[in-house]
């Protein structure tokens, strides 16, 4: 699964590289790179409107049909069975998005030692991972919430973790999110990318209360 990711390059710097709009909400709001994203917050994607892109917002967790309680608040969506699935369907057939990330966050078991997984040194953009937008009611209020869709994850990743992101390439973006693309085929834009690197971070990551740039340093065997 994807539940903590980093996210350091501010809309316009997002606007530039994925070649969007700006939504006017988030025009001139304050930006604070962001060290340790966590579920249920207000995150960063890129949308298609009459086909054009368009960076915008959307809470991090989709609340299902069948609960009432934002504790059951998806994050993923498997995409082996995303088209599948009642509460994933409908968003992944025409309303897919791209989620910026600059790296990601992931626990390897037994004892659970947060890593950090990044695009290789040198790569100044930011991922494109998939997702979905839905909207859904939360403690009363009309919200756009959003999921990040898994795939199994790579070989020399598998070791952290079963389970990845899935992203989109540059040169799909358009297509992946026009709503009118057939769905399998969309399915098929989903990539789990082979070029990642991992490294061990401190565990201070565990906590959501904890947000700097330590957090994404390369923890060294001796600590």
């Amino acid at each position: 699964m994807c539940g903590r990711y980093v996210l350091v390059h501010d809309p316009n710097v997002l606007a530039t590289d994925f070649d969007a709009e700006l939504d006017p909400e988030v025009i001139g709001r304050e930006f604070r790179p962001n060290y340790n994203v966590a579920p249920s917050e207000n995150i960063s994607v890129i949308i298609s409107v009459d086909g054009i892109r368009v960076l915008t917002e959307a809470r991090w967790g989709i609340l299902p049909k069948w609960s009432q309680k934002a504790s059951t608040l998806l994050i993923n969506a498997r995409g082996e069975s995303v088209v599948e699935k009642m509460t994933f369907a409908k968003a992944f057939a025409t309303h897919r998005v791209i989620i910026p990330a600059t790296a990601y966050y992931e626990w390897k078991r037994p004892a659970k030692d947060p890593y950090l997984i990044s695009p290789p040194l040198g790569d100044p953009y930011s991922m494109a991972l998939a997702g979905l937008i839905v909207e859904s009611v939360i403690d009363g209020e009309a919200q756009s919430t959003c999921a990040i869709i898994t795939l199994a994850a790579q070989p020399n990743l598998e070791s952290i973790h079963n389970r990845m992101p899935a992203c989109i390439s540059a040169s799909h973006w358009g297509t992946w999110l026009n709503p009118d693309y057939d769905v399998e085929s969309a399915r098929e834009l989903l990539l789990a990318r082979s070029d990642l690197r991992a490294f061990r971070v401190d565990r201070a990551v565990n906590s959501v209360g904890n947000n700097s740039p330590a957090l994404i340093e390369e923890l060294n065997s001796t600590d």
